[in-house]
């Protein structure tokens, strides 16, 4: 069931649907080497401490409550090895065989899979082993990210029978929230920012799902620091300029003046044509710099932008894929949209190791030995971890031509939580950016209410590939001494009062293994870019790099979600109607 961990990890789990145990866990799941989810005894009882009246109605309550601890666990009905029930005040003779068939019932999922244990009653060399039904679905999802479970929430409603298979043990991709050790409070390690007014899809689902949102804090100075390792300071919601090197009229040109070639360059762009690119500048970010006469910090900023927003080096990214993304501008809300499926619609732990398509059906291996025959698949995967996938028949040319050329983002997120909000204190917004790193950019991400005071550091680039080959107390220690000497010896200090850091190193995790996107460098756009989203026979391609819109945010894997589930139910409508 895959997590790698080194050393055994619990975690206690306790369902808010379920009655408070109070002394003890409903769950406990131990990562390791392997990983075990032991569950408490389930009673047939509910939240509120009522018991249904009859036998039946309370075994099945067991049994609901069983799965609800499961789900939340990040198992499934199929992963049961054992299962022990015990029965108090009931009369055989009337109640046996309503416990067998709900019994088996349980252990039947609701895509018709039977995960009934054969068990051996005489010592045996072999573990108990689960027999592999084959399954069947409408549409299989692969991946349990934002975009992934935008197409089936779709797909679901529109009346498909649909099955997400995904190869961590969470949804939510490359959101991924965790409690703080140090006191009450969540801080997300992935992704974190939503806007109410240009980013409404994303902004309706936090409201849907009853979520708090929290306003940026935006008043105050915002730190900058150039190549030369000069720091200054300015107003956080103007332009940064460095008055060491002004322009110069008639020869360069300073940020303000630089944002206005980007933004004419820009209408140039057009991402549902990027054959219609233009040649003459279609050149890396890097070349791109150099042909135009910006200042030194101008360059230097684009050049630490573009690391900010795709974390790759400028000479590794086109500008026509930078623009695009220009031009384009949690974890809770991607489990809302999981619970929103029926109960066992999601796999965890399920990696897809082997797609065969043959005519109008496709079957789906997985590395855990399950097979699933399905007539559509959406595949929601980072670009880059295709190769993870035998394909039968082998992807067309084009397609296997941009996702072996695709680059996945180098970027780290580091959340350093103290006591207080110290920058506040001292007139600081807590954006900190720097041209030099280890330190690319930081915001604050407190949350008054748990009285929770953090600034989220990103690490992006050539700057995070070296950070991350340090040890950890290095990786630590480089980070809080690269916010001293931005902060400044006055009050450099507050920086070291730290309760607590987690880091996030996203090249790391498997399965996804960088962040926020992948980059596609010069030229590669152009010449393939229209194969990115195409559909092949029976497979369509969702994820978040193939959003025409807010590419790398939340917003932009929920649209494309929603438009790769709108050509997969055209698709099924179309093949429908030709057998009428």
């Amino acid at each position: 069931m895959a997590p790698k961990d080194k050393y055994l990890c619990p975690t206690f789990i306790n369902p808010p649907s379920l009655a408070d145990p109070e002394f003890y866990s409903h769950a406990v799941s131990v990562d390791g080497p392997a990983r075990l989810v032991f569950t408490s005894g389930q009673v047939g009882g509910r939240k509120d401490g009522t018991f249904p009246d009859s036998f039946k109605e309370q075994v099945e309550q067991a049994f609901k409550n069983l799965e609800e601890v499961l789900h939340a666990s990040g198992a499934q009905i199929r992963d049961v090895i054992k299962l022990k029930w015990f029965c108090v005040n009931w009369k055989a003779d009337q109640s046996f065989q309503d416990l067998l068939k709900l019994t088996f019932a349980f252990l039947t999922d609701h895509n018709g899979g039977d995960w009934r244990v054969k068990e051996s009653f005489h010592p045996s060399p072999n573990p108990a082993e689960l027999r592999l039904p084959s399954l069947k679905a409408d549409v299989v999802i692969v991946g349990a990210g934002f975009s992934g479970l935008q197409t089936a929430y779709d797909l679901h409603q529109a009346g498909h029978k649909v099955l997400v298979l995904e190869a961590k043990k969470r949804v939510g991709g490359r959101s991924w929230t965790i409690p703080l050790k140090s006191g009450k409070g969540r801080v997300e390690l992935g992704a974190t920012w939503i806007n109410q007014k240009t980013q409404r899809k994303v902004y309706g689902l936090a409201k849907q799902f009853g979520l708090d949102t929290v306003e940026q804090y935006a008043e105050g100075l915002a730190v900058y620091q150039d190549t030369n390792g000069h720091v200054f300071r300015t107003d956080a919601t103007s332009v940064p300029e460095d008055k060491t090197s002004p322009a110069i009229p008639g020869k360069n040109f300073n940020l303000q003046q630089m944002f206005q070639q980007v933004e004419l360059l820009q209408k140039e762009v057009d991402l549902r044509k990027t054959s219609k690119f233009p040649v003459s500048i279609d050149v890396s970010v890097e070349t791109w710099i150099k042909q135009n006469q910006f200042t030194p910090f101008a360059a230097d900023y684009l050049r630490a932008f573009v690391r900010g927003i795709v974390c790759r080096e400028p000479e590794d990214v086109g500008i026509h894929y930078a623009l695009d993304y220009i031009k384009s501008g949690t974890s809770a809300i991607a489990e809302g949209l999981a619970n929103a499926l029926p109960p066992g619609f999601v796999m965890l732990n399920t990696p897809v190791d082997r797609i065969e398509q043959y005519g109008r059906s496709v079957t789906l291996g997985t590395t855990n030995g399950l097979t699933v025959e399905t007539k559509k698949v959406v595949i929601a995967i980072p670009t880059h971890v295709y190769q993870k996938i035998h394909f039968s028949p082998p992807l067309p040319y084009e397609k296997r031509a941009i996702v072996s050329r695709t680059k996945p983002g180098h970027l780290a997120k580091v959340i350093v939580t103290y006591a207080r909000p110290w920058w506040r204190e001292i007139g600081l917004v807590g954006i900190f950016q720097s041209f030099t790193g280890p330190i690319n950019l930081s915001w604050e991400v407190s949350d008054f209410a748990n009285k929770q005071y953090s600034l989220a550091l990103f690490l992006c680039g050539d700057a995070e590939s070296k950070w991350e080959k340090l040890s950890s107390l290095h990786r630590e220690e480089a980070l809080i001494n690269h916010l001293v000497e931005l902060v400044g010896p006055e009050h450099g200090h507050l920086a070291k009062d730290v309760l607590e850091i987690n880091e996030q190193i996203w090249t790391q995790e498997e399965y996804i293994e960088g962040a926020p996107t992948s980059a596609i460098g010069p030229g590669d756009l152009s010449r393939y870019g229209n194969a990115l989203r195409a559909p092949f026979q029976n497979l369509f391609f969702g994820g978040g790099e193939t959003a025409f819109e807010w590419k790398g945010y939340m917003e932009g894997a929920l649209r494309a979600g929603s438009r790769v589930a709108d050509e997969v139910n055209d698709a099924l409508s179309a093949a429908s109607n030709s057998k009428l």
